[in-house]
C-alpha cells in the first residue's frame, strides 16, 4: 500500500525532476498504473482549479492524502454470518457473567479464538478481535461524567489501598488509608495491617490532627468498616463507629453509588499515585515503622510539588488556603478497646493469641488493657504498668527484659536463652557480649541502672570508660553515674580525678584477689 509521502515524491519527481513514469515506477519499485493513476489525479485536480476555481486547499490535501481503496463492494470471506453468530453468542454470555459478579469467568477475545478454531472454523485471531471491538462499539452506551467544582475546606474523599511489602525479609500485604482534599488535592496516607473498624477510625484522627481541621463532608465507597447495610437499593445505613466520629467532630458523609468508583475520583486516582511514588523503586523495609517513615516522605515530598494545572502551585500551597475554611479540631477522640486479663505464671497477659509481659511482680494478678490501633498499655489500679507495640499476627511475643528484672536476679543463668534476651535493645546486647557475657548477674544489676538512667546515658558512661581505657565493671559504671553532671563533662583536671578513685578501687580489687589465690605482690594499674 501506498504511503503518503510516497505520492508526493511521485508528484515531485515527475513535474519537477521530469522523469518518466517508468523512471518513478522503477526507482519507486511501485506498479505504472499506479504511478499514472495519482499523476493523473492531481493534473485534472490543477486543471479544475485553473478553469474553474476548485479550491487551493483540495489541491495541496491531493498531493498528500493517503490513497483511498475502493472496499464497498468486498464481503469477508472468513468471518461469515455463522461465526458472527456464535461471537455475539459470547459476548452476550459475557454480559451475563459481568452483571451477575463473575468477572472472572468472562471469555476474551483469545479465548473465543480458541473456541472457534477447536469447533473446526478457519479464522484469524486479529478478525476476532477487530469484530468484537467493533460490536462493542456499536452497541454500548458509554457514560457521560459531569466535572465538579469545589470549595476550600467542603469535601475530601477517602479510599483503602493494598501495599505489598517485605517487612523483615517476610511478604506481606499491609492496608494503606489514603485520603485527598478535593479542591486543593492534598495527600495523606498511613499503613495498616488490617482494614477493620479500629484503623479506620485511627486513620481519621491521624487525619484531622495532621491537617489541624476538619473537613466539612467526608466520602466513602461501600466499605464494610463505613456500611452497616442496605437500605432498599440506594439507601446505606452508616456503622455505629463512622456515626460516632462524625458526630464528635461534626463532619458530614456521604456514600458513592454501587461500582462507582469514579465518584470520588480524586482519591481513586491518589491511591495508585501514591503507592507507585512511596514504594516502586523501594518495598523491603526492616519495620512497618519504617515503611511508614518511607510513605509519609514521599506523601510530603509530593504535596510540594507545583502543577500548571493549579496555577503554578503545589498542594500544599493550596492547602494553607484551605486550612483556614476547616471545622474546628476537636480534642483527640478515644480510640482504644478496654479489656481485663489475668497475668500468668510467665508475667504476660494474652490478648488475640499474642502475648505482652508485665512486670514480674503482678504475677497472678488482673490488669486492665487499653487496646489501641498500634499499641498496648497495660494498667493495675489506674497505674500505666506496660506499653507495647501491638502485634498482629498469631502466637507473637511482645517481651521486656525490664519486666524481668527481680526474677532474673534470683535466676541469672536463664537469661541468655530468654525470649526476652531475643527481644532485648540492640545497645543492650552489644553491652553485653563486649562487656558482661561472662557476668549474667552484674549485667542484671545493670538493667536497674538503665531503668533509673537510661539506656543512652548507661550507653555514653560506657564509651567514656573505654575511650580512657579502663575496665568497664559494673563498679567503675556506678562511679561515674552517682557523680554529678559537671563531673561527668569536666575537663581533663576532673577526668583525671576521677580515673585516679577508678584506679584506687581497682587495686582494692586486685588485692583482694591477690589475698585469695596466694599470689605475691599486686599488679600495677597503670595510668594512661
Amino acid at each position: 500500500m501506498l504511503k503518503m509521502g510516497q505520492k508526493l515524491e511521485v508528484l515531485r519527481m515527475f513535474f519537477i525532476e521530469g522523469k518518466s513514469m517508468h523512471k518513478i515506477a522503477s526507482e519507486m519499485h511501485m506498479s505504472r498504473n499506479t504511478i499514472r493513476k495519482y499523476i493523473n489525479e492531481f493534473t485534472e485536480s490543477k486543471n479544475e482549479l485553473i478553469e474553474s476555481g476548485v479550491s487551493k486547499f483540495e489541491l495541496i490535501e491531493n498531493m498528500i492524502e493517503a490513497p483511498k481503496y475502493d472496499s464497498s463492494n468486498r464481503r469477508p470471506t472468513v468471518l461469515t454470518d455463522e461465526i458472527k453468530v456464535i461471537l455475539i453468542s459470547y459476548i452476550k454470555e459475557n454480559d451475563f457473567k459481568k452483571k451477575h459478579g463473575n468477572r472472572k469467568m468472562m471469555m476474551t477475545a483469545q479465548d473465543m479464538y480458541d473456541e472457534l478454531v477447536e469447533k473446526g472454523y478457519k479464522i484469524s485471531y486479529p478478525t476476532v478481535t477487530q469484530y468484537v471491538q467493533k460490536y462493542r462499539e456499536n452497541e454500548t452506551t458509554y457514560e457521560t461524567f459531569i466535572k465538579q467544582i469545589y470549595q476550600f475546606g467542603k469535601v475530601c474523599e477517602f479510599d483503602w489501598g493494598d501495599a505489598k511489602l517485605v517487612l523483615n525479609g517476610k511478604e506481606v500485604k499491609l492496608k494503606m488509608a489514603v485520603f485527598t482534599l478535593a479542591k486543593s488535592n492534598y495527600r495523606f496516607a498511613y499503613l495498616y495491617p488490617y482494614e477493620n473498624t479500629q484503623c479506620f477510625i485511627d486513620a481519621h484522627i491521624r487525619f484531622f490532627e495532621h491537617l489541624g481541621g476538619v473537613p466539612e463532608i467526608m466520602v466513602y465507597d461501600n466499605m464494610k468498616v463505613a456500611v452497616a447495610r442496605f437500605v432498599g437499593r440506594t439507601e446505606r445505613e452508616a456503622t455505629e463507629a463512622l456515626k460516632k466520629i462524625s458526630v464528635y467532630y461534626s463532619f458530614k458523609f456521604r456514600f458513592c453509588n454501587i461500582r462507582k468508583g469514579n465518584e470520588k475520583g480524586h482519591v481513586e486516582n491518589s491511591v495508585d499515585f501514591i503507592r507507585r511514588k512511596a514504594f516502586s523503586a523501594i518495598n523491603a523495609f526492616s519495620s512497618i515503622e519504617d515503611a511508614q517513615v518511607r510513605l509519609l516522605e514521599r506523601v510530603e515530598k509530593h504535596n510540594a510539588i507545583k502543577t500548571k494545572a493549579a496555577g503554578d502551585l503545589s498542594p500544599a500551597e493550596l492547602f494553607a488556603d484551605e486550612k483556614k475554611h476547616l471545622l474546628q479540631l476537636m480534642p483527640t477522640y478515644t480510640n482504644f478497646i478496654t479489656s481485663t486479663a489475668t497475668v500468668d505464671k510467665l508475667s504476660t497477659i494474652s490478648y488475640q493469641q499474642n502475648r505482652y509481659s508485665v512486670p514480674d511482680h503482678l504475677v497472678r494478678k488482673t490488669v486492665d488493657v487499653r487496646i489501641y490501633a498500634d499499641k498496648v498499655k497495660i494498667f493495675r489500679n489506674g497505674e500505666n504498668v506496660a506499653e507495647h507495640r501491638r502485634q498482629h499476627g498469631n502466637h507473637c511475643w511482645s517481651i521486656d527484659i525490664m519486666h524481668f528484672r527481680n526474677t532474673l536476679s534470683h535466676k541469672p543463668g536463664a537469661l541468655a536463652g530468654s525470649v526476652a534476651f531475643d527481644q532485648m535493645h540492640d545497645t543492650l546486647k552489644a553491652i553485653f557480649d563486649r562487656h558482661f557475657n561472662a557476668d549474667s548477674r552484674s549485667f542484671i544489676e545493670l538493667l536497674s541502672l538503665v531503668n533509673n538512667y537510661g539506656i543512652n546515658r548507661i550507653d555514653e558512661t560506657i564509651k567514656l570508660l573505654e575511650s580512657k581505657r579502663i575496665f568497664v565493671s559494673l563498679d567503675n559504671i556506678k562511679l561515674i553515674l552517682t557523680r554529678n553532671e559537671d563531673a561527668l563533662n569536666s575537663r581533663s583536671g576532673c577526668a583525671n580525678s576521677m580515673q585516679l578513685e577508678i584506679e584506687d578501687a581497682a587495686r582494692k580489687h586486685l588485692s583482694l584477689y591477690d589475698s585469695i589465690i596466694g599470689t605475691e605482690g599486686i599488679v600495677e594499674v597503670t595510668t594512661i
